[in-house]
């Protein structure tokens, strides 16, 4: 059981390991590489989408992490997947909503199948070596479409990043995710 486990673990860090290879592009049009962020303590990935109502309620929780974060070694990007949004929706979608981290789009939804992303809002946290340390939901405000809670009684990516920050390990590094659909 034990070296199935580890076959397991080996081919999935594998199946990660090509994401370095996906090109994403910027709002003016330059395709880089994922890999242009390996020098961060982690790379948090924030699939988003404009027209996700929360997304637009998530935009000053992200805004918040970053200022909190950014400092200490982490980098945050958004990515939209998909070509369902023009690059003119997702600059009025920065500038209404003031999100202020770098958004890249992901024309071919590469990107979005190579992490296993479905849903927007979704977070995935990448280590140096671009394992997947966290992935889910930034929080349990949302818990079904259309059904939030009063009070969040859970920061699942504020503990991942407080963890990581403190090389402790984190305590839960898979949530299901609750929004919209990556068309």
């Amino acid at each position: 059981m034990k070296s199935l486990l580890l076959i397991l673990s080996f081919l999935w860090i594998h199946h990660l390991g090509s994401i370095e290879k996906i090109q994403i592009e910027t709002l003016e049009s330059k395709k880089i590489s994922i890999d242009h962020y390996s020098n961060y303590k982690a790379t948090i990935i924030y699939f988003l989408s404009p027209e996700c109502p929360l997304c637009q309620s998530y935009s000053l929780n992200i805004n918040q992490l970053k200022s909190q974060f950014e400092s200490k070694g982490f980098r945050f990007l958004g990515i939209v997947s998909g070509t369902y949004f023009s690059k003119t929706q997702v600059r009025s979608f920065i500038k209404e909503y003031k999100l202020n981290i770098p958004i890249y789009m992901d024309a071919k939804a590469a990107f979005a199948k190579q992490l296993g992303a479905t849903i927007t809002p979704e977070v995935f946290v990448l280590g140096k070596s671009k394992e997947t340390l966290y992935s889910g939901r930034i929080d349990n405000w949302a818990y079904e479409l259309s059904r939030k809670r009063k009070v969040i009684t859970e920061h699942n990516l504020l503990d991942a990043l407080n963890a990581i920050n403190k090389r402790q390990k984190i305590k839960t590094t898979k949530t299901k995710a609750v929004g919209c659909y990556i068309e």
